[in-house]
């Protein structure tokens, strides 16, 4: 069986071909510039062209697959339906699709139409429905955290069930490792625990010794300094987005999928800050 790994630029791909290398399943990592990513890894992974804006891509890019690790990609003209019909047709067995936390209650992002586009076509598939990343203090929030030593988001005192990347992997590649166990599942992947920002900053000031803040801006501030730091207006109001349950307290539900399946408990946000807290210093 090989697997392809969609993603492999972000937060989560990459994590889950690290996780298919370590229990030595065979895939390979799908790019949209093959040689940029043999410039940056070199033959430590076997790369193939996908760009979901070009349905001249797909089929070469399914070639021997049979498992698909799949995201959602950002972009224009994205042709997820077409992808997955493809797919269907070059007898793909499994999908394990990353989508949202709570999504069955969200019917206008495109994961609530993208799970039913999967079952539509009636590829077997295993659904991990993931919480709030811990890596997002590494990604958007990781400037104002380095430069000045502030967690600068709209989410008000609101609690979340982070989850690291890393235990979202784990769940794909069991999943993708052992088919008929994970057939057709729904998984929610969250940490066993709920924090506000404020404990988070308590948790990295105590890791890095260096003093670090929650600034719990308005929607108006946020906007306002993000706009005058160059970012683009349609960036900032996808941050303010993926905040807004978390302000209203609806991010703070823990599931304990990842214990029934793993056997282990997730990750906490100790440990992700200890691992990765060199980059904030």
């Amino acid at each position: 069986m090989t697997i392809l790994v969609t993603g492999f630029n972000g937060k989560v791909g990459y994590e889950v071909a690290g996780k298919l290398a370590e229990r030595q399943l065979p895939f390979r990592c799908a790019v949209r510039n093959v040689e940029k990513a043999k410039s940056q890894f070199g033959d430590s992974y076997e790369f193939v062209e996908l760009d979901f804006s070009r349905p001249e891509t797909f089929e070469k890019a399914l070639v021997g697959i049979n498992g698909i690790f799949l995201m959602y990609p950002p972009g224009e003209n994205i042709q997820f339906e077409k992808f997955i019909k493809t797919a269907k047709e070059s007898g793909v067995q499994h999908i394990v699709y990353l989508t949202l936390k709570d999504v069955q209650f969200m019917p206008f992002i495109h994961h609530y139409k993208n799970e039913k586009l999967i079952k539509k076509y009636g590829v077997p598939y295993t659904f991990v429905r993931a919480g709030y990343f811990m890596q997002n203090l590494n990604d958007f929030l990781f400037k104002e955290i380095k430069e000045r030593k502030r967690i600068f988001v709209p989410a008000g005192k609101g609690k979340t069930s982070f989850v690291d990347t890393r235990d979202i992997a784990e769940i794909a590649a069991i999943s993708l490792g052992d088919l008929n166990a994970h057939r057709n599942k729904k998984y929610v992947i969250t940490g066993d625990e709920a924090l506000d920002f404020y404990e988070v900053a308590v948790i990295m000031s105590k890791a890095m010794k260096v003093q670090v803040e929650y600034a719990n801006p308005t929607v108006k501030e946020f906007k306002s300094h993000m706009l005058a730091s160059g970012v683009e207006e349609g960036f900032i109001n996808v941050v303010v987005g993926i905040h807004f349950p978390t302000k209203l307290g609806l991010a703070k539900g823990i599931k304990y999928d990842f214990e029934k399946v793993t056997g282990r408990k997730p990750g906490r946000m100790e440990q992700y800050i200890e691992d990765y807290k060199e980059n904030w210093m």
